[in-house]
């Protein structure tokens, strides 16, 4: 029983012994490197209409601009008057709001995605 305990213990140091002195390898980032692509964050933002033209597409999605004077937002998302591009994009009105008649003065809720570089 002890000449197994003693060969086991052995083994392991081995193994320890053997980790420790293995080099760490890490890959210097080249032109290709994932660290250097852009990535999508996602943002959520908030403020008053100030003018949209929307056209009407299938299952809810609305192609065209929104003008929104941007009273709060994460992310790094933009502050202030901002005007933001739709391509067939998820668009919800509250009950009784015509979507080919926005009123400016309306509140707004943007839900979307910016594209950035890392840190």
């Amino acid at each position: 029983m002890k000449r197994i305990a003693a060969l086991g213990t052995l083994g392991l140091l081995a193994l320890v012994v053997s980790a420790q002195a293995a080099p760490h390898y890490s890959p210097a980032p080249g032109p290709g490197s994932h660290r250097c692509l852009p990535h999508s964050v996602g943002y959520n933002a908030s403020g008053t209409l100030l003018s949209a033209s929307l056209t009407a597409e299938e299952h809810g999605r609305y192609s065209g601009t929104l003008e929104v004077d941007v009273n709060r937002a994460n992310h790094r998302a933009m502050t202030g008057e901002e005007l933001f591009t739709l391509a067939a994009a998820k668009v919800r009105f509250h009950h009784g709001v015509d979507p080919t008649a926005t009123a400016p003065g309306s509140r707004v809720k943007l839900h979307g995605n910016i594209s950035q570089a890392k840190r």
